[in-house]
């Protein structure tokens, strides 16, 4: 009778000690990135004040120089942690975002790969992402008359690229 009370504990007891084990390392990883941007906000802020200003901006970066604009939400001409804080959120959110759309990208290659042989040709295409359909010899950068995964994703890349260009042009 005493065993399989024993047994039950001890099972219960090691299910109680995993479940506790991932959010306690979640919220150790959680503090040490929290404290790599204190350590960055510290190391650009030059003159101690608590606030980067453009020229604190432009000596880290030339991404944080040219971006300084839009992560400056309060338009007071420097950041403080709060606006970076809130930038590096709005990059996480964007993150999973395209995670979401390569999942969905990936699973259109594979439901239009017909014959699975890693490859979509046109007659596999047909009218089925009409985009592609239309920019299949622009995708198909080696002319072999189908389209790969690699070049589906560089081209993707290259109409991201051309459409940030043209939203900061």
């Amino acid at each position: 009778m005493f065993k399989p009370l024993i047994f039950t504990a001890l099972v219960l007891a090691t299910g109680i000690a995993f479940a506790q084990a991932p959010g306690a390392d979640r919220g150790a990883r959680h503090a040490e990135h929290q404290a790599k941007a204190q350590a960055r906000f510290a190391a650009a802020d030059k003159d101690g004040n608590g606030r980067i200003d453009r020229i604190e901006a432009q000596a880290v970066g030339e991404r944080m120089a040219r971006n300084f604009d839009r992560m400056d939400a309060n338009k007071d001409g420097s950041l403080d942690q709060a606006e970076l804080a809130a930038v590096r959120q709005k990059m996480r959110r964007g993150g999973q975002r395209m995670k979401s759309a390569m999942s969905y990208q990936r699973g259109l290659f594979v439901g239009m790969d017909d014959n699975a042989d890693g490859a979509i040709t046109a007659a596999e295409l047909g009218t089925k992402h009409r985009r592609w359909s239309d920019d299949f010899d622009i995708i198909d950068t080696n002319r072999d008359g189908k389209l790969t995964a690699e070049e589906i994703k560089a081209y993707g890349r290259a109409s991201m690229q051309a459409r940030r260009a043209a939203r900061e042009g």
